[in-house]
């Protein structure tokens, strides 16, 4: 039930304003929009992201977030729902946090622990379809840069 309620209600972004103010603020408090109170949402980490459009022959969106901890793009698993919306995600191991010299050789007991471990998860409504199978993940130092171009020909939702 878990994972339904993910994919209901997912740490979402979206940059489609198609709802007008009553809309919006009939929406306040409503669980699809505020989904950190949800037991099946407690843990899973919502990375922040930016979203930037681009335009000319690059036409399409870059997606820009923070995940420490991953540094490779087959760690990230993307999905679409539709041609307009991307889901993020995938999971921070123990084994990524590197070890520091000699502590790599002894068991480190965490005494006081802030950074996240575990599942994380984002989706974003892009306000246009894109070229799903254009789609590229670049890593660096545990900033994921997804590049998604536009599909050619393809209206403004």
């Amino acid at each position: 039930m878990a994972t339904l309620d993910c994919l209901l209600h997912p740490h979402h972004i979206s940059l489609v304003d198609t709802h007008s103010l009553r809309a919006k603020l009939h929406h306040v408090g409503d669980a699809y929009y505020n989904v950190d109170g949800l037991p099946s949402h407690r843990g899973v980490l919502a990375p922040k992201f930016d979203v930037f459009e681009l335009d000319g022959d690059s036409a399409g969106w870059l997606l820009v977030g923070d995940l420490p901890g991953i540094d490779s793009a087959d760690a990230i698993k993307i999905e679409w729902l539709d041609g307009s919306t991307v889901f993020l995600r995938g999971t921070i191991t123990t084994s990524s946090i590197p070890t520091f010299g000699e502590a790599g050789s002894r068991i480190m007991k965490t005494v006081h622990k802030e950074r996240h471990e575990g599942l994380f998860e984002r989706s974003v409504t892009l306000p246009g379809k894109a070229d799903i199978k254009g789609t590229k993940v670049e890593v660096r130092s545990g900033v994921v840069f997804v590049r998604i171009p536009k599909q050619a020909g393809a209206e403004a939702v």
